[in-house]
């Protein structure tokens, strides 16, 4: 399956990475053609994988998988608005949590989580929910055993069960986490400090 990362800074570029190095083809989407793939270490990954640049646009139509690295939940929707037709049916990956300025709070309410907020947005999108309690400096470096497991969220159990499989090669421990329903619980880990002590899915 070819995985589409939207965006391209630190993060986006890093999964673009570690995707590729666990074999998947990637494509990395920007407003300009082809710009940041300089940026991913190894273009064209390891074992063959490839990382090709392209617009945003035409990396939604190209990948069955659609991970947008775009700052909060509110930048990702307006991002994303474009292409809501083409996102329809495809796995969307959501990495955002709702934090304030200063990374001190969350916006909202507790019993809202951002990723009940995209699934509400892009309804015909198949959500699920990942990496959002770690912090950004979990990427840089790993594996490292003090990073806690990927929490996974989703109300899509098939959906769910791909993207598991499409992580089984990164470095990283998975653990599924429940449904949508425990992306406030998830988000909030982060700031909190909690690591996960559950059995990996992957």
């Amino acid at each position: 399956m070819t995985i589409g990362v939207l965006g391209t800074g630190g993060i986006a570029i890093t999964l673009a990475t570690m995707f590729a190095r666990a074999g998947h083809e990637v494509l990395l989407g920007s407003g300009t053609e082809g710009h940041g793939v300089t940026g991913v270490t190894g273009p064209k990954g390891e074992g063959g994988a490839i990382v090709t640049g392209g617009c945003c646009e035409e990396v939604v139509a190209r990948s069955s998988v659609v991970v947008p690295a775009f700052l909060g939940v509110q930048g990702a929707v307006q991002q994303l608005r474009p292409w809501r037709s083409g996102l329809r049916g495809k796995i969307l990956v959501d990495i955002t949590n709702p934090f304030t300025g200063g990374h001190i709070d969350f916006v909202g309410p507790w019993a809202v989580g951002g990723t009940e907020d995209l699934a509400v947005a892009f309804p015909g999108a198949r959500l699920v929910g990942a990496f959002k309690n770690v912090w950004w400096e979990a990427f840089d470096g790993y594996p490292d055993p003090a990073v806690p497991d990927i929490q996974v969220i989703s109300d899509d159990a098939e959906a769910k069960r791909t993207f598991l499989r499409l992580c089984a090669a990164t470095p990283f421990t998975y653990v599924d986490a429940g449904g949508l329903d425990q992306a406030r619980r998830v988000e909030r880990m982060v700031l909190s400090g909690v690591s996960s002590a559950g059995v990996s899915a992957a």
